[in-house]
């Protein structure tokens, strides 16, 4: 939520306003109409989440499109050809429909839309920037902004975004209060669609000189090639299933991409993480596995603990192509800067062993609007009557879709294995029920559904035809389940925190319990810049009540909830 409501919002580098697809399509009908004689201005506003963040060196602010409100003919006080105008009782709506009385969530920001119907590139009139500073200033000193406008034409758009202070508006040019809105995303059920405004800061992406991918650009073209140079996309897990969805993102030649994972290599997973050397894989004598310890966060501090998985991921990324930006965080997805940069991706991908952190990424999807992909596997071997399933998975959630709990992608026995300890529940770093079965050929099987449904997704090929094949698949008898349905009573996909951005609740767990390992003297700590790492007070030994063991369950499922409802408190 909004730390400070007085906060005076900088000009960012770059604004953004991402949009659900449906929504996209309503707006444009009713601003755009293709009336014959004498076209009219329409007009809509819209309520919007926030989000502020650093990538590649630039301050970022983006609207998250909550709702989209399209305003009838009496709700205008004049509408004629070339102008339309809102009366106050217009302007009241607008600002309640911004309120909430939600505890954990903050008011939210307004965009006012209007079209300039015979204008195929549109941009800011006379009349617009007179009367706008006053609309925009009353709803400043009433409201949280920064508030904004958005004007459709016929093949285009622009828009502004203004700053929360009141004077600024009121009495300095218009150049000095507002900044250009650069882009609009739109999220389609099949592809991500990028709409440059006329007045965008942001420089043309050409790839048409990329040589390495020229047999691609015959299926998609180069503006296909370029559209996914423009994608930044965050994979959160980098081992059998991470490694080659990042592996094949680098080949597609994605523009950025972001990998989370806390985890560092072994002997026993090298074979299912791509472009991993013996050399990376660490001593297990070496690698510190005591509660709350982040393994990847102390791979320089330790000799002989293995490479951090995202490094090496970063190595591969770079063999492949220099010029990608790839960012890896040695963290557990749930920690504030791994989240951050995280939610900051077009597009995010899922490929960890542990349900709760799938989880967490879901309930982020959802709160950020933000499409998610994501692979898993389920092997289920028994000591006496051996094997009896492979399964296989792949889901689109996120934006315009169910949540992993209504895809049914979530394991209940597995959440409760990583809640039996309580580190585990905040960290997700291992399963206490013991390894499972990973194999590279099985692995291989959801990833590549995955990459597939995520290159035609981010360059829009097929996207007139059918949709991605998701399910769950069956290796043991050959079928494909489809996902369910999402659940309408669903707190996450449903609920008051879609879109909400920064201004719901925060869901990083900002007080994660950390702990130094035994091996690493602690004076080096602030060396490394581990400012987050406190000492483990030494447990009390404390004799076990009896009935302890009846009662171990209640307390576990009790813990989980509590967890959860922490994320996302009940409405």
């Amino acid at each position: 939520m909004l730390e400070d409501p007085d906060h005076e919002w900088p000009v960012a580098d770059r604004i953004r306003v991402r949009i659900r697809g449906s929504d996209y399509q309503r707006l444009r009908e009713h601003l755009v109409r293709p009336e014959q004689n004498c076209p009219k201005e329409h007009a809509a506003y819209l309520v919007a989440g926030t989000q502020e963040y650093t990538h590649r060196g630039q301050r970022v602010f983006e609207y998250l499109i909550r709702e989209v409100h399209l305003l009838d003919r009496d709700e205008y006080l004049d509408q004629s050809t070339g102008i339309v105008r809102f009366d106050h009782t217009t302007i009241r709506s607008m600002m309640r429909g911004s309120e909430t009385d939600h505890r954990y969530l903050d008011d939210m920001a307004l965009l006012m839309c209007h079209s300039h119907p015979r204008s195929s590139q549109p941009c800011y009139s006379g009349t617009d920037d007179e009367n706008e500073p006053a609309h925009m200033a009353s709803l400043t000193g009433r409201t949280a902004g920064p508030h904004g406008s958005l004007i459709f034409g016929q093949g285009g758009l622009t828009g502004r975004a203004w700053l929360s202070d009141v004077p600024t508006i009121r009495h300095e040019p218009i150049t000095a209060a507002a900044s250009p809105i650069d882009e609009l995303v739109v999220i389609h059920d099949r592809e991500l669609e990028r709409i440059r405004t006329t007045d965008s800061r942001l420089s043309p992406v050409s790839n048409r000189d990329d040589e390495m991918r020229d047999r691609q650009a015959l299926l998609h073209g180069d503006g296909g090639n370029n559209r996914l140079r423009d994608a930044h996309v965050a994979v959160v897990g980098a081992g059998g299933l991470g490694a080659p969805i990042v592996q094949t993102l680098a080949h597609l030649g994605v523009g950025a991409i972001t990998v989370v994972d806390p985890d560092v290599v072994e002997e026993s997973n090298r074979s299912r993480i791509v472009g991993a050397r013996p050399a990376d894989a660490g001593d297990p004598k070496r690698t510190p596995d005591e509660d709350g310890v982040v393994p990847a966060a102390w791979a320089e501090a330790i000799d002989g603990c293995g490479t951090p998985k995202a490094e090496v991921l970063g190595r591969v990324v770079s063999d492949i192509d220099p010029s990608i930006y790839y960012h890896g965080i040695h963290e557990e997805v749930q920690a504030p800067r791994a989240l951050e940069q995280v939610v900051a991706a077009d597009v995010i991908v899922t490929g960890t062993d542990t349900a709760t952190s799938r989880r967490f990424v879901s309930e982020a999807a959802q709160q950020y609007l933000r499409p998610l992909f994501n692979a898993g596997t389920d092997i289920d071997v028994d000591d006496d009557a051996g094997l009896r399933s492979i399964a296989t998975s792949f889901q689109v959630s996120g934006a315009n879709r169910a949540c992993l709990d209504c895809l049914d992608a979530i394991n209940e026995d597995r959440i409760d294995a990583e809640g039996e300890d309580e580190d585990n529940l905040e960290y997700g770093l291992e399963l206490v029920a013991g390894e499972q079965p990973s194999v590279i050929t099985i692995n291989q099987e959801p990833v590549q559904r995955l990459t597939f449904a995520l290159h035609r997704f981010l360059t829009g090929l097929l996207a007139d035809r059918h949709g991605f094949r998701t399910g769950t698949y069956s290796a043991t008898s050959d079928r494909l389940v489809s996902d369910a349905e999402a659940a309408p009573d669903c707190q996450f996909c449903n609920g008051a925190f879609t879109a909400a951005g920064d201004r719901g609740v925060p869901i990083a767990k900002t007080g994660l319990y950390r702990t130094t390992p035994s091996t690493v003297e602690t004076g080096s700590v602030a060396e490394l810049g581990l400012d987050a790492v406190v000492e483990k007070e030494p447990a009390e030994d404390k004799a076990e009540p009896e009935g302890a063991d009846s009662s171990k369950e209640d307390s576990l499922l009790a813990r989980i909830k509590s967890t959860v409802a922490r994320y996302i408190p009940q409405l």
